[in-house]
């Protein structure tokens, strides 16, 4: 069985993955890190200033549908891989596959990011609002109804600690 992780940016993805991967005894696979591995190893900003967002998302694509034709492993889903209809498609297509939207108070979420200066110096804006929680809030009006749509479960974030996180989804799953 897979595990895919899909939320914003800074809600745990690759965090919760990560562990629980290791728990479970599954392989993790952080599909942003596999996209920026196609460009040669450089970041997500560096991939859309040289090649434009249109190539990072194309690679998002076929990354994921690479990886979900897989079996027995934790997936952190890009943020906004499942805003390509090719990679929702993939993600609703996987076989023996449960989805769980990590949901983060939009707050908390620019608080995290701008407490991580490796995100935020490797990863582009994505409106003119320049980040913050402006840029949150917008960006999640357009992907929280597709979130949703494609999650099996939801699992409010905010306040949970990365442990509790990671025990609260696999006792969805055991």
């Amino acid at each position: 069985m897979n595990i895919v992780l899909i939320g914003y940016r800074g809600s745990g993805k690759s965090s919760v993955g990560k562990r629980m991967a290791n728990e479970l005894w599954k392989k993790f696979i952080d599909t942003d890190a596999e996209v920026c591995k196609r460009f040669g190893g450089i970041s997500i900003a560096e991939i859309w200033d040289q090649h434009g967002e249109e190539a990072f998302r194309a690679a998002e694509c076929e990354v994921a549908a690479e990886v979900l034709k897989k079996d027995d492993q934790v997936i952190a889903l890009g943020g906004g891989t499942v805003m390509q209809p090719a990679a929702r498609e993939a993600l609703m297509a996987a076989k023996d596959t449960v989805r769980v939207y990590l949901q983060c108070e939009p707050a908390v979420l620019a608080e995290r990011l701008a407490g991580d200066t490796a995100t935020r110096e490797s990863r582009p804006n994505l409106t003119a609002h320049g980040g913050g929680v402006a840029e949150i809030e917008a960006v999640l009006a357009e992907r929280e109804p597709v979130y949703r749509d494609v999650a099996d479960h939801e699992l409010e974030v905010t306040r949970m600690s990365l442990d509790d996180v990671v025990r609260h989804i696999i006792k969805l799953f055991l």
